[in-house]
């Protein structure tokens, strides 16, 4: 964690606003524990099993509680607000963390680097703060670009785009009255398509010193350079639909897209209805003026500083993040693992086509991501500028520039920045 969260850190639990942490008893009083998944486990298959190899094994029962997604987070925090003990552990995304960490609502897992160096760097970064892991990574999701190898066939392409500008010229090429020639899938979520094209061209959100710097060259390179001139083209669907997972994922299953920047269990899910293996074409992101890495967007399990379970409940996020689970997930459900190794297993190269697994593998060493502090209000000022400059309402530049003056008010006010 850098000094500056550090400070923050020191100042919120100053004030009160963290509550106090919980007993910290390194014995489990109990051999059970309540867990928080998000979402019923009917359409969480591979976690399903996963709990029940952990029961198994350990003889410690899980009680699951299933909370909506939408509901999870903030359920979480009244819980912690009260200084609750009811949950024990629970699954989210990297971005909660550093919310978490300063507010002292989760504890160390303490994961030493026998458990974590299977992890990519990147990644272990992400969930690591002042030395200690808060998160064990559990599923990998980021952005992979799928295409329609069969329609691109018949259009005379034979290899998808390999950066920005080739991109541009084959979605015009390949739009037509019945199908666009490409869309993003990120299901509404336009800060994260931001960011992916962001550290494509070479920029971050915040600096070493938790500067916001989105605004500069890179982050205008974005819209001037990819997505205006794919408006321009009418190469993508009008309006925020571009951005619906909902629709876009239906569109390109249903044959209506050429190609997509998707979510990763986009692949998997065309393949189980009805695409062959010749048919979906996979391949690494394209790349923009500095690279062709993608967004990390890794959930994980973590610990209720609250707990009384805490040994127990460490317990079950190692395990949950062990090589095993996260190909038993994979197996079962298809959610990429983010441990690097299982892409090489024989039950996962016999299941899923080569190409898709070697650009995924790809995908999760080179993905990038930050977290930041007062994530759901700085994703907000982002959201609300950036949505007008991709619908081009508004100048990118202005923009951004919007965007990065707000939210280094934001950080001033609450005593990130001095």
């Amino acid at each position: 964690m850098k000094q500056t969260r550090r400070r923050f850190l020191k100042a919120t639990g100053a004030t009160g606003v963290a509550g106090v942490l919980g007993s910290g008893s390194a014995l489990a009083q109990n051999q059970s524990i309540t867990y928080y998944n998000a979402g019923s486990l009917e359409f969480d298959p591979g976690t399903a099993e996963n709990i029940s190899r952990f029961e198994d094994e350990t003889g410690i029962t899980v009680n699951v509680n299933e909370v909506p997604w939408q509901n999870l987070k903030t359920s979480l925090i009244t819980q912690w607000r009260n200084e609750s003990s009811e949950v024990d552990a629970f699954n989210g995304p990297t971005w909660w963390l550093s919310d978490f960490v300063s507010a002292q609502y989760v504890a160390p897992l303490q994961l030493g680097d026998d458990h974590m160096s299977k992890f990519p760097e990147s990644l272990r970064n992400l969930v690591t703060f002042d030395g200690q892991v808060y998160m064990a990574p559990q599923i990998g999701k980021w952005g992979t670009f799928l295409y329609d190898q069969q329609y691109l066939s018949e259009q005379g392409i034979e290899s998808p785009p390999s950066n920005w500008q080739e991109t541009i010229d084959m979605a015009a090429q390949l739009s037509n009255d019945q199908k666009s020639g490409f869309a993003f899938t990120w299901g509404n979520k336009d800060v994260f398509t931001f960011k992916q094209f962001l550290y494509q061209a070479g920029g971050q959100l915040f600096n070493d010193n938790d500067e916001p710097v989105f605004a500069g060259d890179a982050g205008q390179s974005v819209f001037t350079d990819f997505i205006l001139p794919l408006r321009e083209q009418n190469a993508i669907p009008d309006g925020l639909q571009s951005m619906g997972e909902g629709g876009v994922g239906d569109s390109f299953v249903g044959g209506n897209l050429a190609m997509v920047e998707s979510w990763t269990p986009l692949g998997p899910r065309a393949l189980s209805e009805g695409w062959s293996s010749d048919r979906l074409g996979v391949a690494r992101p394209p790349q923009g003026p500095a690279s062709n890495t993608t967004f990390q967007d890794t959930n994980g399990v973590s610990v209720s500083a609250f707990s009384q379970n805490k040994d127990a409940a460490r317990q079950f996020a190692r395990f949950m993040s062990t090589t095993q689970s996260c190909k038993t997930d994979m197996l079962v459900e298809g959610n990429p693992a983010p441990v690097p190794s299982v892409y090489d297993d024989t039950e996962i190269r016999e299941k899923y086509p080569s190409d898709w697994l070697d650009a995924q593998r790809y995908n999760l060493e080179n993905a990038r991501s930050e977290t930041y502090l007062a994530q759901p209000r700085v994703d907000e000022i982002l959201s609300n500028q950036t949505t007008q400059a991709f619908l081009g309402e508004k100048e990118p530049q202005a923009a951004l520039q919007s965007a990065q003056e707000q939210v280094q008010a934001l950080y001033e006010r609450i005593g990130v920045l001095g």
